[in-house]
């Protein structure tokens, strides 16, 4: 291999965590935002309303939103990659449990699985990006993880009602899940 190619490797490998982190931000996003698209699915499936089943987005949104910064204080002092790795396992976790539910109230607490993971991570993801960005590139960085919020909104959410569409609401979060584990065994020995 010559050395221009080594090179190229190189600092390709490099961006592979915060790739990594852009691609778990979408994830993270498009699970926020995925109810939405499936609600007369869900309510479907338990015999409720869309307003009804309409509870697991509003309960989500109140439980990162109370839970952020205790979390973010309780583990303050834990490394990123472990803290990391601890959140993707409950965010896979809570997806598999989501895409089982065998009632709304189960179904609910699995969303507040992936609500608590959700506030974690994005209590630790905009320091973390910039902590891993190659040198010089620390905004593009930031950037990254801010256009993952972005696209999770026009293709993440379209996506997932789509496969919902298809192939039903409990495997649109069964993917979720099983892509993230994906992602993190791959590429989670190479975080600094």
């Amino acid at each position: 291999m010559s050395d221009n190619a080594m090179g190229q490797s190189s600092t390709f490998r490099k961006w592979i965590p915060l790739i990594t982190l852009t691609i778990l931000g979408f994830t993270f996003n498009t699970t926020e935002y995925i109810p939405i698209g499936l609600l007369t699915d869900i309510g479907s499936d338990f015999g409720l309303s869309e307003s009804q089943a309409g509870m697991i987005i509003t309960v989500y949104a109140w439980v990162v939103m109370i839970a952020s910064l205790p979390l973010m204080m309780l583990f303050a002092k834990m490394e990123f990659k472990k803290l990391l790795i601890l959140i993707v396992g409950l965010f896979v976790l809570s997806h598999i449990a989501s895409s089982v539910a065998i009632g709304f109230n189960s179904l609910m607490g699995s969303r507040i699985g992936v609500a608590l993971c959700h506030a974690i991570f994005w209590s630790i993801t905009p320091p973390l990006a910039v902590k891993i960005a190659p040198d010089g590139k620390k905004s593009l960085g930031l950037a990254m993880i801010i256009g993952a919020t972005s696209t999770a909104m026009v293709v993440g959410l379209p996506l997932g009602r789509v496969i919902g569409l298809y192939v039903g609401w409990r495997v649109t979060f069964a993917v979720i899940g099983v892509l993230s584990t994906n992602r993190m065994r791959k590429h989670c020995h190479l975080w600094r």
